[in-house]
């Protein structure tokens, strides 16, 4: 019998406590694969969520924040500069407008609360300049009357709350580049208005056609309408003008200069808005889960080797008087550890199998359950046209990373499971070196004698 065979029967000499030894790495090994799948899933997130929402800058006119305060739109002249300025791979414009009863057939969808009038008080010159709420108003300072948000872009799907295509319920979305005369209505906007598609309404003394009806599951968003961004700029006689430019960087390397030339060449006239520091804020979270699941990868493979090491070691005193007449016979210490070497191996290889078996069972809800509890508090910004205005583009976005970065999938690949078997065997080779020392140390006349 030659020692690989000895090594794998003595392995299993001990049943009760061969499988103690096992059912123990097995848990090792099982955390250690688990660990290693939650931090490759957290760090394909980190890597999307850097290329993505951190490679983004967002440019609004100065001064202006939604549909308050002063400021000039933002030029076609500017556009240009910005579409034309190095590491910028693409650009998506758009200008947002508001339609009051003399500008369209439609009758808004919105009803003004105590909020929304005292945001509205001056519309009304004969509204009280003293902004009153009251739900009842007085016959000569009538209540003022909501308008209808407008929002012309060359990107439709880009002005979902959540950064997903936009929801078209029924009909068709729009080019954005085009310069028809079509919209795309919110739902409710459509359900005040009785619209479906193909109905017409007017719109700056225009007939404007409905190409698709969209939900969002924002009110106010689904009280509005989306225009391609050129046919709004010639209705509105603002041709070239923008309200928001979202421009996407070639690579995150590059975002810090290409802020930094946006600022030179835009000066004064527009604030500029990089998401690459947000984006970093908004993944220290999964970068803590990383980290977390580092460490439980080696503390796991401590544990394992730990154990191991303590089983070969009592195994090994427990076998002197074996070992040494092995020795006595004319076996070799290469021979003698060999054999302890192989059955270490065995019980690992066993606890392996049990073991990874485990984890890809767990590593799932294990990497779903880190993420979770970690990411709860967590906003992030996201790349989002909001309908809100100028202004907008970069606000109440953070709902939509939070979500993203709760939605881990994790992952097995290859290289993960490989890197798993690797750890297992590194376990098998440090639990048995310090015994395979014990080995060489023990000599035949001594164990003899003392026995």
């Amino acid at each position: 019998m030659n020692v690989v065979t000895r090594g794998i029967k003595n392995a299993l000499r001990s049943p009760l406590r061969s499988g103690a030894i096992i059912l123990m790495l097995a848990i090792s090994i099982g955390l250690i694969l688990s660990m290693l799948v939650a931090r490759s899933s957290v760090e394909a997130k980190i890597n999307e969520v850097k290329s993505s929402a951190g490679t983004n800058i967002t440019i609004t006119p100065a001064g202006v924040s939604g549909f308050a305060g002063g400021g000039d739109p933002l030029t076609g002249d500017q556009v240009a500069t910005i579409t034309s300025t190095a590491h910028i791979a693409s650009v998506t414009s758009t200008l947002s407008d508001q339609l009051g009863t003399s500008d369209t057939s439609l009758i808004s969808s919105l009803e003004l609360g105590s909020f929304g009038q005292r945001m509205m008080r001056f519309e009304d010159s004969n509204s009280s300049s003293t902004g009153s709420t009251n739900s009842t108003e007085s016959s000569s300072h009538p209540a003022p009357t909501p308008r209808t948000s407008v929002t012309g872009t060359t990107n439709p799907n880009a002005v979902s709350t959540d950064g997903s295509s936009l929801n078209i319920t029924s009909g068709e979305t729009i080019d954005g580049k085009s310069i028809d005369l079509v919209a795309l209505v919110g739902s409710d906007l459509a359900t005040k208005n009785s619209l479906t598609v193909g109905s017409t309404f007017t719109a700056y003394g225009k007939t404007i056609t409905v190409k698709g009806i969209f939900t969002t599951g924002n009110k106010f968003q689904d009280s509005g309408l989306i225009m391609p961004l050129a046919s709004l700029q010639t209705l509105t006689d603002q041709t070239g003008n923008v309200t928001t430019v979202v421009a996407k960087i070639d690579s995150s390397d590059n975002v810090d200069a290409t802020v930094t030339a946006l600022k030179s060449s835009l000066g004064d006239k527009a604030d500029i808005v990089s998401a690459a520091k947000q984006a970093e804020e908004n993944v220290s979270s999964l970068s803590s889960i990383s980290s977390l699941a580092l460490a439980g990868v080696i503390g796991s493979t401590v544990a394992g080797a730990a154990i191991i090491l303590l089983a070969m070691i009592m195994i090994v005193r427990e076998r002197r008087r074996e070992i040494g007449v092995i020795k006595a016979i004319g076996g070799t210490n290469q021979k003698v550890i060999s054999q302890f070497i192989t059955e270490a191996m065995t019980l690992t290889l066993f606890g392996a199998i049990i073991g990874l078996a485990l984890g890809v069972v767990v590593s799932g809800p294990m990497t779903t359950s880190l993420v979770s509890s970690q990411t709860s508090s967590t906003t992030q910004n996201a790349n989002v046209v909001r309908q809100g205005g100028p202004g907008e583009f970069m606000r109440g976005n953070f709902n939509r990373l939070s979500t993203n970065l709760s939605q881990i999938t994790s992952s097995l690949t290859p290289q993960t499971f490989s890197a798993a078997v690797g750890i297992t065997f590194l376990i098998a080779i440090i639990g048995s070196a310090i015994p395979a020392w014990f080995i060489a140390r023990i000599r035949p006349a001594e164990v003899l004698r003392s026995e």
